[in-house]
């Protein structure tokens, strides 16, 4: 058995900081109006400032997922001094990918132009980029590779941007203003979230100059068979329980007026 190490690091963060004053000007107001909850929300989570890959003088996204990806795997290998061709095994993950196919990683090889490689992609909202750092830890722990750059990224910010909100909002007006809960469950992750990406270079030695942290273990362990759905995107939760994919609908203009897109959570997170 080969040993794993953490030699480098890389992190992207796109444009400026923005702060909690601007960030709905940002990210626009939904039916023309505040949130009631932003101060709230913001207060509890203590986040002064987000990045978002959206331009704030047009709205306009500035980055994909897979190029906020890619800048990331740059900075480590200028911080780490570890040339992009010599990458043997990639692994992305991400629960935001710019596309369903191809997959988050091959647009991120494809950007950074590195010679051919293994390269792996891997999901699953809050554990996506741990999954991707422990496949690369057992490559290289495995003796398969000699190291692996693995990736976390997300980019949600233009999913959450007002305009995909507003037909929802529309269909959905009496059942808001009857049930403000249903409003919150989908404006909470608005104030949660935001744009970034960071890479790990993992490798079958330590370095000769600077830290090394030697990887014993990693475990990831599922409850999905005992718990209800929590977190999901690109469907929307039905009274049993169950989800409804957006493949699923039967008129499309359903996938507007329920929001399918745009990521949701239900209070049974908080359980």
């Amino acid at each position: 058995m080969a040993s794993a190490y953490i030699t480098g690091l890389g992190v992207f963060l796109p444009n400026e900081p923005v702060n909690n004053e601007e960030m709905e000007n940002v990210l626009g107001l939904i039916n023309d109006k505040p949130s009631r909850c932003k101060n709230r929300i913001l207060k509890n989570n203590g986040i002064k400032s987000r990045y978002y890959a959206i331009a704030p003088q047009t709205g306009k996204q500035t980055h994909t997922n897979a190029q906020l990806t890619a800048e990331a795997v740059r900075t480590l290998s200028k911080n780490s001094n570890f040339p992009l061709e010599e990458i043997e095994c990639l692994v992305c993950g991400t629960s935001s990918p710019d596309q369903i196919v191809p997959n988050h990683a091959l647009m991120v090889h494809g950007d950074i132009k590195c010679p051919p490689c293994e390269v792996v992609s891997t999901s699953g909202v809050c554990c996506s980029g741990m999954t991707a750092f422990k496949y690369g830890y057992m490559s290289v722990y495995s003796g398969l590779t000699k190291n692996a750059v693995t990736t976390g990224s997300e980019l949600v910010s233009n999913q959450f941007r007002a305009k995909f909100f507003q037909p929802e909002i529309e269909a959905k007006i009496q059942d808001l203003e009857a049930k403000p809960i249903i409003a919150f469950e989908k404006d909470f992750l608005r104030w949660m979230l935001s744009d970034a990406a960071a890479a790990v270079l993992i490798t079958d030695t330590p370095r000769q100059n600077g830290i090394s942290l030697r990887v014993d273990w990693v475990d990831i362990v599922s409850f999905a068979n005992e718990l209800e759905t929590c977190m999901y995107a690109g469907a929307v939760k039905r009274s049993d329980g169950s989800l409804q994919g957006l493949r699923d609908v039967e008129n499309p203009d359903e996938v507007w007026k329920e929001n399918y897109i745009v990521n949701s959570f239900t209070l049974e997170v908080f359980k």
